[in-house]
């Protein structure tokens, strides 16, 4: 069990210096637009890997006339308290995130952090979700994979830079064809783990949304797919490698990289008979609640992680059937939650247990 128990802001967003004690099961950030509730969750977000919520540049969080920021909170593990220390410093003539728990940076420090912090996400534009573009779709999959295996960012990330790498041998006057099919091999053998990854991850939502049921009645269903002329579940190294060395030609002339899971998309389709984009905002909204709810309970019921949801702007197209699902999330898990909206009114709907913050 993980939880939040407080955060001080210092120089971070809006804020100079703000502190904040939270419950340990239900939180609500109420406020104008532009109060800072986003930028609270997106400070507490920063606690795991990356760039947080918003997937800021590091210098974009420090305050409008400050150097650096500094964040602190108290984090509870199983029974115990730990201090994180959150805060820039100037690395190699560039800004970087530093994070220390009990005042240790370690490996093995930073390895403990990860592997007992997990955070699901909702944020205003995944209402269009389906309407959004394949990359947007790829990177909503790509954080629920996060959530359960924290070292997944440096593999799409090292597939990347593999990417840029390829392209530059082969836009080469003179190219080392022996460097060439190493990099080939490599982008291969992550290509095919992304592949089967994201794969994995829509039938754990496929499977856990017809396990949920049994006790919820969903207004529609929906399967989620891969949609991806090269890609399917058989997919072999060699058949992968074979196509790249085919299509470098095509690859040194377009600069890039027609194959790979850098172009597939997501989609769902509603009840066995029509795309999720047909859908309005309020209905894909409750198809992404629906996919976090099934996130939740494999997380909680599978792999035993109990992850914080950070729900910012949760309040709009809130119709009875999203507010039944974000219900059942409260109610169903053990679990700590953050939602943001503009109105103290719109939560009415929640128990009396709910703690409520004037932003």
């Amino acid at each position: 069990m993980v939880k939040i128990s407080n955060i001080q802001l210092n120089n971070f967003r809006n804020f100079t210096n703000y502190k904040i004690k939270f419950d340990s099961k239900l939180n609500i950030l109420f406020g104008k637009n532009g109060c800072g509730k986003t930028n609270i969750i997106e400070g507490i977000s920063l606690v795991a890997k990356g760039k947080g919520i918003r997937n800021a540049n590091i210098s974009n969080l420090i305050k409008k006339g400050e150097y650096n920021f500094f964040i602190k909170n108290n984090l509870k593990i199983q029974n115990n308290i730990h201090e994180i220390d959150i805060f820039t410093e100037q690395k190699n003539d560039k800004l970087k995130k530093i994070i220390k728990i009990n005042g240790d940076e370690s490996k093995d420090s930073l390895d403990f952090l990860n592997k007992s912090i997990s955070f699901l996400t909702f944020l205003p534009e995944m209402e269009r979700l389906f309407q959004a573009s394949p990359s947007y779709r790829r990177n909503f999959i790509d954080r629920l994979i996060f959530s359960s295996r924290t070292n997944y960012n440096a593999l799409v990330n090292k597939y990347k830079k593999l990417l840029l790498e390829r392209i530059k041998i082969l836009q080469n006057n003179s190219i080392d064809y022996d460097w060439l099919n190493n990099i080939e091999r490599e982008i291969s053998t992550i290509g095919i783990e992304i592949y089967n990854l994201r794969y994995s991850q829509l039938c754990s939502l496929n499977s856990n949304i017809n396990i949920l049921k049994k006790g919820h009645k969903f207004k529609f269903n929906f399967e989620l797919l891969i949609k991806d002329h090269f890609f399917d579940k058989n997919l072999t190294f060699e058949k992968y490698l074979s196509i790249l060395k085919d299509s470098r030609n095509f690859d040194r002339q377009f600069g890039g990289t027609k194959i790979g899971p850098h172009k597939s998309d997501i989609i769902a389709i509603v009840d066995n008979n029509f795309d999720a984009t047909l859908l309005s905002t309020g209905q894909q909204k409750t198809i992404v609640l629906m996919i976090l709810l099934s996130q939740c309970n494999y997380l909680v019921n599978f792999k035993k992680i109990n992850p914080i949801l950070l729900f910012d702007e949760i309040g709009s197209h809130l119709d009875s059937i999203n507010r039944e699902l974000l219900l059942d999330m409260i109610n169903r898990f053990e679990i700590q939650f953050f939602l943001t909206g503009t109105d103290k009114n719109i939560f009415s709907f929640v128990s009396t247990n709910a703690q409520f913050y004037n932003i």
